[in-house]
């Protein structure tokens, strides 16, 4: 039995309608942290990765301890099997920005400080967005 309201639903049908509402309830009220750190920051990775290996010349063990992941990871998002989500890249263009601007930082060796702020800032930039509100639907 489930209280819903002040009714208690004893027949299926109205259990399942509840259990589909609460489920689509939940489903809006997802977090945009989730929704960044499932979907937006594996594209962002990636492309920091191809950044750091094509454009600085860094190696998968090197971009491994820049990016505070495994080595086998760093070769997922290079041979392009993870993260690499171009519908989301041709939603959301300042990911691939931002991915430059983190790869520089990191390969001067700059502070994890900078490379998180610019992290938050595109969650400002994108969570403003059309594109991304639907993908909390």
């Amino acid at each position: 039995m489930r209280i819903v309201s002040i009714e208690i639903v004893t027949n299926s049908t109205e259990f399942n309608d509840y259990i589909k509402e609460c489920s689509e309830n939940m489903d809006i009220m997802r977090a945009e942290c989730e929704i960044v750190a499932r979907k937006i920051l594996p594209v962002l990775r990636a492309r920091v990765a191809q950044h750091l290996s094509r454009e600085h010349g860094m190696q998968q063990h090197e971009i491994s301890k820049k990016l505070d992941v495994t080595q086998a990871a760093v070769s997922f998002y290079l041979s392009k099997s993870r993260g690499a989500n171009i519908s989301l890249l041709r939603k959301f263009p300042e990911i691939d920005a931002t991915a430059k601007k983190m790869a520089l930082i990191l390969k001067r060796g700059g502070k994890r400080e900078k490379v998180k702020d610019l992290l938050c800032d595109l969650c400002k930039k994108i969570s403003k967005k059309k594109a991304f509100k639907s993908m909390l639907k």
